[in-house]
């Protein structure tokens, strides 16, 4: 009988963690984007675009004193469990990422090879994780954001026509 009772235990706290959204997989996708936060109207550089409205919206949420946001890169990235991901953003900016156990990561964040930030947090479908700092290089008074979060869902790509 007490076999019994620890496997049906078993099953039902696999059920559990699949009902409540508890990824069991080893693989966690992710992006990084590179934001750079401005009060000029527009960017200089032409590879930058206009921050998507729903990003904007929660920068502008937040005490910022920046009245633009431009991206200037996204990465795609996958991590691991216990084992850390490193992601380039240029060539003064990286970071380490792992999965402590879904949905916690920790990252440790770069600038010019030497660790500035380390940090540890849940990181939920549809949350995001925004580090900050002072672009000290340029006049304008200008920051650069790198935020983490779960890829936006792909539209659905309409149907072909017959």
């Amino acid at each position: 009988m007490r076999r019994f009772f620890t496997a049906w235990q078993a099953l039902m706290m696999v059920g559990l963690l699949a009902a409540t959204g508890v990824s069991l997989a080893s693989d966690t996708e992710l992006e990084a984007l590179l934001v750079w936060g401005t009060n000029d109207g527009s960017s200089p550089k032409p590879e930058h675009k206009p921050l998507e409205a729903s990003l904007k919206k929660q920068f502008e949420a937040m005490p910022f004193k920046w009245k633009n946001y431009f991206q200037e890169k996204q990465v795609g990235f996958q991590i691991n469990t216990n084992q850390y991901t490193r992601v380039e953003i240029n060539k003064d900016c990286a970071f380490d990422v792992k999965c402590l156990g879904a949905p916690r990561i920790k990252v440790k964040l770069y600038g010019k090879h030497k660790e500035v930030i380390r940090h540890e947090k849940p990181l939920g479908a549809g949350e995001t994780l925004i580090f900050a700092g002072d672009d000290k290089n340029d006049n304008s008074q200008s920051a650069w954001f790198i935020v983490i979060r779960h890829p936006a869902a792909k539209a659905a790509a309409p149907a072909p026509k017959k």
